[in-house]
């Protein structure tokens, strides 16, 4: 059920439907099994070593987690944290650090223990891979 992956912040979730003609879509989900590049190795590399991969799916990385969400085209999404933030940097290196304070009941782990530089870091990083 959903409740078990969104946690107790199911009514929050709030997401967009965007219309297409059918050779926009299938271009765009061709493009979608193509494997994004973030900008700045270093948080992918973050990523990894912090152990997000275990969870979260990156396509063209060693992240294989299939419990999160894939986040393998964050940086092309409008929002974040099912529709409750914008998609920005500072958007994401907040639900990084608590993502509890932005979707209570969220099974995703708080990971303010880690350096700021470095949540920015792994921000940056996810936000490139369109």
């Amino acid at each position: 059920p959903c409740t078990e992956y969104c946690g107790t912040s199911h009514a929050l979730m709030a997401f967009s439907a965007v219309a297409m003609e059918p050779e926009a879509f299938r271009s765009w989900l061709a493009a979608q099994a193509i494997p994004a590049e973030g900008a700045g190795a270093s948080g992918g590399a973050l990523f990894l070593r912090h152990g997000c991969g275990s969870c979260h799916f990156v396509a063209g990385t060693d992240a294989r987690g299939l419990i999160g969400p894939d986040l393998s085209h964050l940086g092309s999404r409008a929002t974040v944290g099912a529709g409750i933030l914008p998609n920005t940097e500072d958007a994401v290196a907040r639900f990084i650090a608590r993502p509890d304070l932005i979707k209570p009941g969220s099974r995703m782990p708080a990971f303010d223990m880690l350096a700021p530089d470095d949540i920015r870091a792994i921000a940056a990083w996810l936000r490139g891979l369109q």
